[in-house]
């Protein structure tokens, strides 16, 4: 079975290295509350997980605005509790299948191998069309 990996989202925007020391603090000020408010979000996620403030700052920008370019221009469902944690779980799990370790998973989540066999179904269909979905957009570029 291949890797997943090439499925995960780049967030590698084109940010210069000393964007972020030029910003002028009145730009979240002009910011509409909820992405001034994401920021911060994504911003202090990065700082509780180990970054530094400026490491921290940088990918949350990046975040952002790679969130916007997913889904600038429209409303964009966030779940929470459970689902979001059953979705997660789900990606995390097509995520670290090799083929050879239904076992493991199934040790790792604490459900049955008929889960772990379905969620991989789904996964699959849900990267195929994220898959078809890059062949058009590319396509439409060219």
């Amino acid at each position: 079975m291949t890797s997943h990996k090439a499925d995960n989202l780049d967030l590698g925007f084109g940010i210069p290295n000393d964007a972020l020391d030029y910003l002028d603090p009145e730009i979240l000020k002009k910011w509409p509350q909820g992405l001034s408010d994401m920021l911060t979000v994504v911003e202090n996620a990065h700082i509780r997980a180990g970054d530094d403030q400026k490491v921290a700052r940088r990918r949350a920008f990046a975040a952002v605005r790679a969130i916007s370019s997913f889904a600038g221009g429209r409303s964009l469902y966030v779940p929470q509790g459970r689902q979001l944690d059953r979705a997660l779980r789900d990606r995390e799990i097509w995520e670290r299948h090799t083929g050879d370790n239904i076992q493991q998973l199934v040790a790792d989540y604490g459900i049955s191998e008929a889960q772990v066999y379905s969620i991989l179904a789904e996964q699959r269909k849900l990267a195929r069309a994220r898959l078809q979905s890059d062949l058009f957009a590319e396509h439409d570029k060219g």
